[in-house]
């Protein structure tokens, strides 16, 4: 041990000690053995090693100075904007998308509802009533929503006078007796395709 030294404070070897005062002892075996030509293969080689390293950082300071431009324009944006105020700016108008979506759900609702009882078939026969010679001038008339609600109107046409008859329909069927022609022109209107929503 190194008289200098007042204590040990690692011992890798038998004869290798660093002291407290930084000298280090090594058995000059371990000197004797390295050759000057495997010194300067070893001072090459960490040369090698240190520009190798010097590139890596070298690189690897560009791709995040890349990187960082990236980030700087992910959120500033291209309009100066930063990202929280385009996410800011998205979610208020998403949601005013969806209060809007809401509303409209609302008036198609609304408007479905008015469609179911809205007269949307109209049907028309037309006979003779008497028989007699002449042409077909009575008629009747099948007005009625989705339901077969609504109302069928009956005119006859004679030679003296004319009546009409309104009578109400309710599922395809009325409270009043129906005549056949008023029967035929409900079942016609009530098998009609609807239009489409």
């Amino acid at each position: 041990m190194c008289a200098g030294c007042p204590y040990m404070v690692l011992q890798c070897y038998q004869d290798l000690f660093i002291c407290e005062t930084g000298c280090l002892h090594m058995l000059s075996s371990l000197t004797s053995n390295i050759t000057n030509g495997e010194l300067v293969i070893g001072i090459l080689t960490s040369l090698i090693l240190v520009i190798l390293s010097l590139v890596a950082a070298v690189v690897a300071t560009a791709r995040t100075a890349r990187l960082k431009k990236r980030y700087k324009t992910l959120i500033q944006g291209e309009t100066g904007q930063n990202l929280e105020q385009l996410i800011t700016a998205n979610h208020e108008q998403v949601a005013q998308l969806e209060r809007e979506l809401e509303r409209f759900k609302r008036v198609v609702e609304n408007h479905e509802r008015r469609l179911q009882v809205t007269m949307t078939t109209a049907q028309v026969i037309r006979y003779n009533a008497f028989g007699e010679n002449g042409n077909d001038l009575s008629f009747s008339l099948a007005l009625l929503n989705e339901q077969g609600d609504g109302a069928v109107l009956s005119s006859i046409f004679g030679r003296e006078e004319s009546r009409v008859y309104a009578k109400p329909v309710e599922g395809g069927n009325s409270t009043y007796t129906l005549t056949d022609e008023e029967k035929k022109v409900i079942e016609t209107a009530s098998n009609s395709p609807r239009p489409e929503r």
